[in-house]
């Protein structure tokens, strides 16, 4: 996917800096179930924090015009991109969201939305339909593995929405960082390093 042509040694080495980053945040984004292309677009807009029309980063990046439109309209669902018109201009532009702390709390936010919530619902679920537990010992063994994954995720739930559920605490969090972090750090069990 070539960057623009460069003028210099600076920018060219920019160029391919940028390039690498498009590649390992599409590469990393399949592992967190997201799509190469998506997270492509994203990486792209993010990385040079310009705003582009659509032909644009469809040139950049190789991809047909559907492609484009589907993953730029999953990226505003999700919060990190927004499109806008500017006065007297006849195309749209295209524009990440710059602040690292809230893209990342929005990603956090909506896969928990996609992934959790959708697993407690099917373990609750479960639960539910079971025979009632104290019926026997594989009945008690059942509904106590279920609880305790509700648990974790209880607990997941719970810390991602204390630290990421809203972008401001998120912003706050970041920026006393180093201070929860000692505090945090003297909370540690003991015996743990």
């Amino acid at each position: 996917m070539p960057m623009r042509k460069p003028t210099d040694p600076t920018e060219e080495a920019l160029d391919v800096a940028r390039e690498v980053f498009i590649e390992e945040w599409g590469r990393m984004s399949t592992s967190w179930g997201i799509n190469r292309t998506m997270a492509h677009i994203h990486a792209l807009l993010f990385i040079t924090g310009d705003s582009m029309t659509m032909d644009e980063i469809i040139e950049r990046l190789k991809i047909s015009r559907g492609s484009a439109s589907t993953n730029l309209r999953q990226l505003m669902d999700w919060g990190v991109v927004r499109r806008y018109r500017p006065p007297g201009k006849r195309r749209d532009l295209y524009v990440a969201d710059l602040d690292a702390v809230t893209m990342v709390a929005r990603v956090v936010r909506e896969r928990k939305r996609r992934e959790l919530d959708p697993t407690v619902a099917a373990l609750r679920h479960c639960s539910e339909i079971a025979p009632p537990p104290g019926e026997d010992e594989r009945t008690d063994t059942f509904h106590r593995r279920v609880n305790e994954l509700l648990e974790v995720f209880a607990m997941v739930d719970f810390a991602s929405e204390f630290a990421l559920g809203s972008d401001r605490r998120a912003a706050w969090l970041m920026a006393n960082a180093k201070h929860l972090r000692r505090l945090l750090e003297n909370l540690t069990p003991p015996g743990e390093d």
